[in-house]
């Protein structure tokens, strides 16, 4: 029993040495060999240990997702495929008019402006739809679906009376439901 308690004790203190010989991945990428360049790390001790798997991060903070920014304007693409063939009242993609409220240059504070800006008029009219989108070298914003250049013009004057003067109807693609079509085109 004595032996098998020594031969356990002499084992335990030779393992933290033969695990400090192991080379770590941190300290073997730093390695400098003749010929080659160089890589200095300057990080977090704490994602050191993680690289060098002295810690183990539990799966469910290890899993990464994927984040993406979705334009309203995508997302009613969207639910328009998702919807494809299952609702009468589904959306369409049709030549029409928006009135556009922002156009910026291409640094991420003008993604910011149109997205603020997009918000607002939303926010005074609730029932139009803000679309933020990035059309090289500009961010720009529009809201609504108008059919008719008309019912675009009359909304542009309604945000430019709430202070928003640069208000202005463009051709536009456009979704509209089915409903929305046909009740135009009863119009004419």
């Amino acid at each position: 029993m004595k032996l098998l308690t020594i031969i356990i004790l002499t084992f335990m203190a030779a393992l933290p040495a033969a695990m400090n010989a192991q080379v770590r991945f941190t300290d073997k990428l730093q390695q400098q060999v003749e010929g080659e360049g160089t890589i200095t790390l300057d990080q977090d001790p704490l994602l050191t240990d993680i690289l060098n798997g002295d810690i183990v991060v539990p799966s469910n903070i290890a899993t990464t997702t994927k984040v993406s920014a979705i334009t309203t304007e995508t997302k009613v693409r969207q639910d328009a495929e998702e919807m494809h063939g299952k609702v009468s009242g589904m959306h369409q993609k049709v030549r029409g008019y928006r009135v556009q409220v922002y156009f910026g240059g291409n640094q991420r504070a003008n993604q910011t402006q149109a997205q603020k800006v997009g918000t607002r008029v939303t926010g005074m009219f609730p029932e139009l739809r803000a679309y933020t989108t990035f059309e090289s070298p500009h961010w720009r914003c529009r809201v609504g679906d108008f059919i008719t250049y008309d019912d675009a013009s009359a909304y542009m004057h309604k945000i430019k009376a709430r202070g928003i003067a640069e208000a202005m109807v463009v051709k536009s693609e456009i979704y509209v439901t089915a409903e929305q079509l046909k009740k135009e085109q009863q119009k004419k």
